[in-house]
């Protein structure tokens, strides 16, 4: 196998055909049909199946893809980092953010990162901090903004700060509620929130049981902030989410939030950093965008 290889099957799946790839990286359309079929017979697997346009891929070239991706982001960065300095950073950074504070910070992230360090390629993703945690562990992603880090984490991790976490209706069942609502008045509530392993989950499950010694009523597990807004916007349900996840349903009027009190549930705000890039210019260099944008 050979990142020749690599990059001429990367190309052809951007493309979606062997053809549109030969166009696009000026190589021979045969050329790069000899070394997929080479590649295949290494592998043992049929990546691709040909259709009347274009291709598609089989779940071993689906696999081969995403090892396909991070090998070549590999290479590609060592170059980057011979030349990348702290004065003067070069290289691709993935930069993951929690729902929640995408939301309220990515454009001012991308704008800041753009105007500071302008030889930094930043790909920013979007996830619930569970699944970025996975990602940060891998590499999937260099740094990422979640919540809640667990102590036993390999992972490089800087403290944000904290942020409150409300109870959010939708605006007929907020005006039932008094002005501040307890964990008790939220047991029996029909509750709409991330699945486990998700932290946001097992910090509530977690602080319901200590403060409580009850867990509570969960009616829907759903992993996308989006569609909790939207079951809660339907009347579905309640949730429990930070303001930032809400802020554009407040000002449109689709949502209500109430505080949380006796006492109020906060979780920390955490850049955590992929080991192996720590020390890489262009990473340290997101990371400080990253501390100054959210603390700004």
């Amino acid at each position: 196998m050979t990142l020749t290889q690599l990059r001429y099957f990367l190309a052809v799946i951007r493309c979606g055909s062997i053809s549109g790839a030969a166009v696009q990286i000026h190589v021979a359309q045969p050329a790069i049909s000899q070394r997929l079929r080479q590649l295949e017979e290494e592998l043992g697997q049929t990546l691709y199946k040909r259709l009347p346009r274009g291709i598609e891929l089989t779940p071993a070239g689906h696999h081969l893809k995403a090892h396909a991706l991070e090998i070549l982001r590999r290479v590609d960065s060592v170059q980057d980092d011979f030349k990348s300095s702290d004065v003067n950073p070069i290289g691709r950074v993935t930069l993951g953010m929690s729902t929640a504070i995408n939301s309220k910070f990515c454009v001012a992230v991308l704008e800041h990162a753009s105007r500071s360090y302008p030889n930094i390629k930043l790909t920013l993703t979007e996830h619930m901090s569970g699944t970025l945690l996975e990602w940060a562990e891998t590499g999937r992603v260099d740094l990422a903004v979640v919540y809640d880090v667990p102590s036993n984490t390999p992972l490089s991790t800087h403290s944000l700060g904290k942020e409150n976490l409300y109870l959010v209706t939708d605006l007929a069942f907020k005006q039932r509620l008094p002005e501040t609502v307890s964990l008790v008045d939220i047991l029996e509530m029909a509750l709409i929130l991330p699945a486990f392993p998700q932290t946001l989950r097992l910090m509530i499950e977690r602080i319901f049981s200590e403060r409580v010694g009850r867990a509570p009523k969960v009616l829907l597990d759903v992993d996308s902030t989006y569609a909790i807004k939207k079951l809660v916007a339907a009347r579905k349900g309640q949730s429990i989410l930070s303001i930032h996840s809400v802020g554009d349903e407040l000002r449109h009027g689709e949502l209500a939030i109430t505080p949380i009190a006796d006492p109020p549930v906060s979780r920390t705000i955490n850049l955590v950093t992929y080991r192996p890039r720590a020390n890489d210019a262009a990473v340290r260099a997101v990371h400080r965008v990253v501390e100054s944008v959210l603390a700004g």
